[in-house]
């Protein structure tokens, strides 16, 4: 009887643990995160700087006033170009496609804004036509733009199709 009970724990054990085991490895239902995904853009197309027709702001930001003119911000997209000769009805002139910006200042005509890490003059005085005037490679070291901007957040790996932190 000691040995038939020995048997039976065995056996049981062995099932339990085979149970567990196949139940481990049945593929769930994945779950929605919130976090980053990569963006990619090839080297040579992140330094193409395009006048393009006006579109509408997604997602506004900065606004800087030079001559009759306003200049609004699209981080890492472009600058919107604003006739303010009215100021009831502003009139979209243009866009200034710009990969990376996220800061502007104007003078003499000249638009200085980023280009991901890169500091770009662009001659705006025969808008639309521009002019790409001078461009000075890293001057923006720190700004740490290839990876997300905070710790202990979910993002896509690049290599895998998985969740890191």
């Amino acid at each position: 009887m000691n040995i038939h009970r020995k048997r039976t724990i065995g056996y049981t054990v062995i099932i339990t643990l085979g149970l567990f085991g196949w139940v481990a490895c049945i593929n769930k239902t994945p779950v929605k995160v919130r976090g980053y995904q990569p963006v990619y853009l090839a080297a040579d197309s992140a330094e193409i700087i395009t006048s393009l027709p006006g579109r509408s702001i997604r997602n506004g930001g900065k606004i800087y006033a030079y001559k009759n003119r306003l200049f609004q911000m699209e981080t890492g997209i472009g600058i919107h170009v604003i006739d303010a000769n009215n100021p009831s009805q502003p009139t979209k002139l243009g866009f200034i496609a710009v990969p990376g910006c996220s800061e502007l200042s104007i003078q003499n005509d000249v638009l200085y804004t980023d280009n991901f890490r890169d500091l770009v003059g662009i001659d705006i005085s025969q808008f639309p036509d521009i002019e790409l005037r001078s461009r000075l490679n890293q001057v923006f070291p720190g700004a740490n733009q290839e990876f997300p901007p905070y710790t202990g957040i979910q993002f896509e790996c690049v290599i895998r199709q998985r969740l890191c932190s």
